[in-house]
């Protein structure tokens, strides 16, 4: 452990608001203690979680908060992850999009499994979003993925079909999402960012089918949009999660909102899949 540069202070009350909006495992809840990190003399504070490797460290200042992530091996220097957000439910959702699959991505490098070790961690964390789903009233089904080492759980949920697949030791998820394209508009921004506070965008042009241009006139408004060569479009930046949007079977067929859509996002972290259960699930 990296030794205090500077005095260590209460843990500024940001951070604990942030941990009591971040997901509890296995009824486990954040922990919140007072710490100095290296990079400011601002108030700070570590975020842990029993039975899970590594800490958050979160640094407040009056108009932004910080947030790195911490192993063994591992003391950050600079912030990972820097917002022009105090409020903090923002601050939680963007740790989860962000940081929390950085640091459970080295956790289990770090940390090398074998491949029974790497199934059993597949399925404990897809109990995790099973539970959290099933609290919702929904009735998941777990089955071995298509591709090797992989593991899925899904369920279906207002005429809307998700999928949550697990492959080799990445803890990051795979989550699709099939249904009318209204409804898949509603659930693609919840992992996304925040949508900005200015004049609308409009996606480049060359979206090659209706409902190409339609799902890239709403998504353009969170993230860059990509049309492909195959009708198709892609989504996200180059860190969070990103995706993709199948092209449609009729590319001509006139768009309603009950038309339907397939998409496929990447890189999205376990915890984020349980904090939205409810409305993955509604």
């Amino acid at each position: 452990m990296a030794i205090a540069t500077t005095p260590v202070t209460a843990a500024p009350a940001i951070a604990h608001r942030v941990g009591e909006r971040l997901p509890h495992r296995d009824g486990n809840a954040w922990t919140v203690a007072p710490y100095a990190a290296w990079w400011t003399t601002r108030p700070a504070a570590r975020l842990t979680q029993a039975g899970r490797p590594g800490a958050l460290i979160l640094a407040e200042h009056p108009w932004r908060t910080e947030v790195a992530w911490q192993l063994d091996g591992r003391e950050p220097y600079d912030p990972d992850l820097v917002l022009d957000r105090i409020d903090p439910t923002p601050v939680a959702r963007e740790i989860m999009r962000l940081v929390l699959p950085r640091l459970d991505d080295a956790a289990a490098t770090a940390f090398g499994q074998s491949p029974s070790e790497a199934d059993q961690s597949r399925l404990r964390h897809l109990e995790l979003v099973g539970r959290a789903v099933r609290a919702r009233g929904a009735t998941t089904c777990h089955m071995p993925g298509s591709q090797p080492n992989s593991r899925v759980v899904a369920w279906e949920s207002a005429g809307v079909r998700y999928a949550v697949t697990l492959v080799g030791t990445n803890p990051a998820c795979d989550l699709s999402v099939s249904g009318p394209v209204l409804a898949v508009e509603q659930v693609l921004p919840l992992f996304l960012p925040e949508s900005p506070a200015r004049t609308p965008r409009f996606p480049m042009r060359g979206m090659q089918t209706r409902v190409g241009r339609r799902l890239a006139a709403h998504l353009v408004q969170f993230t860059e949009v990509d049309a492909l060569d195959d009708g198709g479009l892609s989504f996200g930046g180059s860190t969070g999660p990103f995706g993709y949007v199948a092209p449609p079977a009729d590319p001509i067929a006139r768009v309603r909102d009950t038309t339907p859509v397939v998409a496929e996002l990447h890189g999205v972290g376990i915890d984020h899949v349980i904090h939205l259960a409810a409305a993955l699930a509604r």
